[in-house]
């Protein structure tokens, strides 16, 4: 992907343009060149692609949309000498903290120039139409995905309440420069996120325009979306935007070459990834960056919990996950993760994958209850690939929610989905054998949610505060 491109330059000049006021603004300056820079089809391209390019960097999904979610939960500890990100790890953040900073800024910069392709009037042949149809549909679905990610972020989760009716973020869909706005609902946030994202789906193809996984399809959209719905609790959409998923023509990546899914890009499981490259991947600043150890040139600041390592069979392929350092001792020996092998970050991103849709189907199937075989053979599919000796699940009932809860951890630890799980199932966080003064995070603490960040409400004086800061 190109850098620095037309049009995200001319979205930077006018996001820096516009912090002085406040970051979920646009100068009026600013407005009128995005919106006579994008003109013709190409300008569509070149301006989505700036926005995937956007996502990749550290602050979202080059590093923090996992981190630091993963960090605030039980599945990571911090080493001794971490100092990056250690105030997440402690349950400590303030309204001055740089990531909170950089999540919330360039979340809403990318969010800005969604709204400029989504909101630009070009004009195309009848041959070109699809294409921008499809640039359109992709732009509604990241703008979706964004929101969602916000929310999560910075809000408690949507059955917080009863009726989804606590402070969200919030929803900035066109240009306004007298805008000062307060924050939406949660309600209304997940709204306009499947609003985005169902659009999306009347605008695209099933074949993404990379045709890999690196740019999203009409599949991958209905893959994020089935994540949505499961957050809602939204069970009958969850399940079938997940069997639409899983009849695409995905396949899992077998037992034998199960490491391949970390090695390789654009794996046959794979359903949305963020492109890294040699020439624009984040280097150093990358996920591997943090738990890889300073011995092997990354910084070693985090590793796997004991707790989330003992739950998983000897035999279990996934072990293959982490790697044993002999360096280390005591409470952190001896396990790394290994997820994310190259230190320089050049492996593909998994945003999500064919795996958690199984999960997700599973899931879904055993809230509803009508079809509890489906759902233990779903559980089952995870399982006996990663471990083909498991024996059958036979579990109903909670007994069955409680086993797909277990599966998700023992799929996705440390692909930013841990805190989310157990939020959205009211559970407290618990670490045991911590080094940490924090080894009990109680489901409703006003931690596990960020703050936001006091540049923000500096300049604004109808965005309310979270709670405890």
């Amino acid at each position: 992907m190109k850098k620095y491109n037309k049009i995200l330059l001319l979205i930077m000049v006018g996001f820096f343009l516009s912090c002085s006021e406040s970051f979920l603004e646009l100068t009026p300056q600013s407005s009128v060149a995005n919106e006579e820079a994008i003109t013709n089809l190409e300008d569509l391209e070149t301006s989505i692609t700036g926005v995937y390019d956007e996502i990749q960097g550290a602050y979202y999904y080059g590093r923090y949309m996992f981190m630091v979610p993963d960090v605030l939960s039980d599945d990571v500890k911090q080493n001794l000498s971490a100092n990056r990100i250690v105030d997440y790890a402690e349950h400590v953040q303030n309204v001055s903290d740089g990531q909170a900073n950089a999540l919330w800024t360039g979340m809403y910069f990318a969010n800005n120039a969604l709204n400029n392709i989504i909101n630009s009037d070009v004009e195309v042949t009848a041959s070109s139409q699809a294409s921008k149809e499809h640039i359109l549909g992709e732009a509604h679905a990241l703008r979706g995905l964004i929101y969602f990610d916000l929310v999560k972020l910075f809000a408690q989760h949507y059955t917080f309440t009863s009726d989804a009716s606590h402070a969200g973020v919030p929803l900035i869909l066109e240009f306004d420069p007298t805008l000062e706005p307060s924050r939406n609902t949660v309600e209304e946030v997940y709204n306009q996120v499947i609003l985005d994202m169902t659009t999306a789906l009347s605008l695209m193809s099933d074949t993404s325009r990379s045709s890999n996984s690196s740019t999203l399809s009409a599949t991958s959209v209905k893959a994020l979306l089935s994540r949505v719905y499961l957050y809602k609790e939204d069970w009958a959409n969850a399940e079938e935007m997940a069997t639409d998923v899983i009849n695409a023509g995905y396949s899992l990546v077998d037992n034998d070459n199960y490491a391949t899914l970390w090695d390789n890009d654009n794996t046959s499981e794979s359903i949305f990834e963020i492109s890294m490259t040699e020439s624009d991947n984040v280097g150093g600043n990358g996920i591997a960056g943090l738990y890889i150890s300073a011995a092997a040139g990354g910084y070693g600041d985090y590793l796997p919990s004991n707790d989330v390592v003992s739950l998983y069979d000897a035999d279990d392929v996934r072990m293959g996950n982490f790697v044993i350092d002999e360096n280390l001792a005591g409470d952190y020996a001896p396990y790394r993760v290994d997820k994310y092998s190259h230190v320089l970050g050049y492996d593909n991103v998994k945003i999500v994958r064919l795996a958690e849709i199984y999960l997700i189907r599973a899931e879904a199937r055993a809230q509803i209850g009508t079809d509890i075989t489906g759902s233990q053979e779903d559980l089952d599919i995870i399982r006996k690939r990663a471990l083909p000796t498991a024996i059958s699940t036979t579990s109903i009932g909670d007994d069955l929610i409680d086993a797909i809860f277990l599966e998700r951890r023992l799929e996705l630890c440390f692909e930013g989905q841990r805190l989310w799980d157990l939020m959205r199932r009211k559970k407290d966080i618990v670490r045991t054998n911590c080094t940490s003064s924090t080894c009990f995070i109680s489901y409703a603490d006003d931690t596990n949610v960020l703050p936001i960040p006091q540049d923000e409400t500096d300049v604004n004086p109808n965005i309310e505060q979270n709670p405890g800061y």
